[in-house]
């Protein structure tokens, strides 16, 4: 029952729903054009808990000097390390109120307050302009 109370405090927006829903068609990062990095950074966790790892892996960034890890090895990711769904709730409550601040003109992250303090959430912007989360978006 708490699980269930847990998730329906983390929803989207309908269009960050939307796009959410689109990414899942086509894995098309296209649908995160005029998205804020706050609604990109939603999209990505709701992906998390719902298990998308493909749509979660389509949301990170493709920059050549930023890419981590090949889809490939995305999927050899196990899943006892992609956290549990309450983990990923607690990490990342509050995230829908964070602020993004951009730090360069590629770079920035979301400053939020949850109940282990303040938190960061990084993310690149791609070279067609459309805002990314970074591999490692928690540090």
């Amino acid at each position: 029952m708490q699980d269930e109370a847990d998730q329906s405090a983390f929803t989207l927006t309908e269009a960050e729903q939307t796009a959410y829903e689109n990414i899942k068609s086509d894995l098309s990062e296209r649908h995160l054009q005029g998205l804020s990095p706050v609604s990109v950074a939603k999209i990505d966790i709701q992906a998390a808990l719902d298990k998308e790892y493909d749509v979660q892996y389509a949301l990170y960034n493709d920059r050549p000097d930023y890419v981590r890890w090949s889809k490939e090895e995305d999927e050899q990711i196990p899943e006892s390390d992609r956290g549990t769904k309450e983990h990923l709730l607690q990490t990342f409550s509050g995230i829908e109120k964070g602020e993004f601040r951009q730090t360069s003109d590629h770079e920035g992250d979301i400053q939020y307050m949850n109940e282990s303090g303040e938190m960061g959430f990084q993310m690149v912007k791609d070279e067609d302009g459309i805002w990314n989360v970074s591999f490692t978006p928690i540090q």
